[in-house]
């Protein structure tokens, strides 16, 4: 419950310091290119560096599609892990996993991270499977 209560509350915060520069049409699409786009993490962090301030509605729907197709396909899961030493981006993928939109996917990266951690990632494995732990 603890976790949960956290991401809201990163979210929350997120979403205030996205709220810093308005998402125009334009950017909203050009947000979604880029998401469509996004084949790796690299590509992903780098959308939601140019994005974060669209991450709300239609779009911010776009962003949790995007992470979960990224995790589940559970490619370059050590690029993943780097890109989640970063304190904002780690906050916004784990308050993406929090979200409703994310919740057919959730099962699947849980299963991945228990099932499937690369060797000396357990760490991480660990924290993302803990994120998304099917809730009784």
């Amino acid at each position: 419950m603890r976790i949960v209560t956290m991401v809201a509350a990163l979210l929350v915060a997120g979403a205030a310091g996205a709220a810093d520069k308005d998402c125009t049409k334009a950017d909203a699409a050009n947000a979604q290119k880029a998401l469509d786009r996004a084949a790796n993490w690299t590509q992903m962090q780098k959308a939601w560096q140019d994005y974060k301030h669209c991450d709300s509605a239609a779009t911010g729907e776009l962003f949790t599609d995007a992470l979960m197709r990224l995790i589940i396909d559970w490619k370059n899961v050590d690029a993943f892990s780097t890109a989640m030493k970063d304190p904002p981006f780690h906050e916004f993928v784990f308050a993406h996993l929090a979200s409703p939109a994310a919740k057919d996917d959730i099962g699947d990266v849980y299963s991945r991270a228990k099932s499937s951690c690369p060797k000396g990632q357990e760490t991480f494995c660990a924290e993302l499977a803990e994120a998304a732990k099917p809730k009784k």
